[in-house]
């Protein structure tokens, strides 16, 4: 497990990543006074060039499956697997993701498929259109209750300390799965997100069974898979962040200052002064065959005044990178965790493991 940085520490790292991520831009300016008297700059393809299909998809679009989970009864998951499906659609909706609605009539109904390529949780028909599937699976939901005696001081007599109430400890555990799941003629699992973690409630109770109203149980296991999911906001909602792609480049009249095109805008969440990632796709083929797809940033960008619903212009300082931008490398928006949450929220380190 790894150790929970002093916060003193991790605002200093924080500051200084924002100041290496802010030095990475150069003197790209967000404002630009005239796009028409920007000189236009013929481009280089990247290889191979996106599909028609590639360049005009630029939100994914996911569905929430719940797998079987051993060892449970169904219905104890009931509420957990909604309040889990509910909050991984948010993150990928506030990511900008299109969420498929799967809901059905009852809400106690479970969304589980049958086997298909080795993942089980989803049926091809049922995942129609969607790129990544988020397939969810619990390991753990308990609860354990400890009870500890009253303190006794020297004057009091054994009679006194059986009329005071003790302590009751109650603790909730969850621990779920995540797998991100491209979908594809060859499904693959790109990510395996891992949680446990667990939250206590203490009172006052002269009964050493240490029963615990069923209201506030269910408020506790609430609280418990609420502070687990905040973890996923980042990682998540990174990997599910909208997807553009670069398509023209101009040059300033008598400055070395240079924008490009994207196909990212207001539509997608884009605003001026937004930091982006220019990203640059190669492809290979594992042994058997199935294609792999792997992305490097090369370039950070900023976005510039010149935003329309579908597309925006951004500022690069190409004296930065030295392989140059090409037609067709993607873009995607840094998405940048808070530091205030981070700070104050749940100890993520400790909650979660990426696999």
């Amino acid at each position: 497990m790894k150790e929970r940085l002093n916060p003193v520490v991790r605002l200093t790292l924080g500051l200084g990543i924002l100041a290496i991520v802010a030095g990475g831009f150069g003197c790209a300016s967000s404002r630009i006074a005239d796009l028409d008297a920007y000189e236009k700059i013929p481009m280089n393809r990247v290889v191979p060039y996106p599909s028609k299909k590639e360049l005009r998809k630029r939100a994914f679009e996911i569905v929430v499956v719940d797998r079987p989970s051993a060892g449970f009864d169904d219905t104890t998951l009931e509420i957990p697997r909604a309040q889990l499906r509910r909050g991984l659609e948010r993150i990928a909706a506030g990511a900008g993701a299109g969420v498929i609605d799967r809901s059905l009539r009852d809400v106690s109904a479970i969304r589980t498929e049958a086997l298909l390529s080795e993942i089980d949780g989803r049926a091809a028909d049922a995942v129609t259109g969607a790129d990544y599937a988020l397939a969810t699976r619990f390991s753990t939901y308990r609860t354990t209750s400890t009870w500890k005696k009253p303190f006794k001081f020297l004057w009091e007599s054994a009679e006194d300390v059986a009329a005071k109430p003790g302590t009751c400890s109650h603790r909730a555990e969850v621990g779920f799965d995540v797998q991100v799941i491209r979908i594809g003629a060859n499904d693959r699992v790109e990510k395996t997100f891992a949680l446990e973690h667990s939250a206590e409630r203490t009172n006052k109770d002269v009964d050493s069974a240490c029963t615990i109203a069923p209201a506030t149980l269910s408020v506790l296991y609430e609280t418990t898979l609420d502070e687990a999911l905040s973890c996923l906001d980042f990682p998540l909602g990174r990997l599910l962040s909208p997807r553009g792609h670069i398509s023209a480049h101009r040059k300033a009249p008598e400055a070395e200052r240079h924008i490009f095109r994207v196909s990212l805008g207001s539509a997608q969440g884009i605003q001026q002064g937004d930091a982006v990632e220019i990203r640059r796709e190669q492809r290979t083929m594992s042994p058997s065959g199935m294609e792999l797809r792997t992305e490097r940033v090369i370039s950070l960008g900023r976005v510039t005044d010149q935003i329309t619903p579908q597309a925006s212009w951004i500022a690069i300082d190409l004296s930065k990178v030295p392989g140059g931008i090409l037609e067709g490398d993607i873009v995607r928006p840094v998405e940048k965790e808070s530091l205030l949450a981070s700070l104050s929220g749940p100890n993520c380190d400790s909650i979660l493991k990426v696999h």
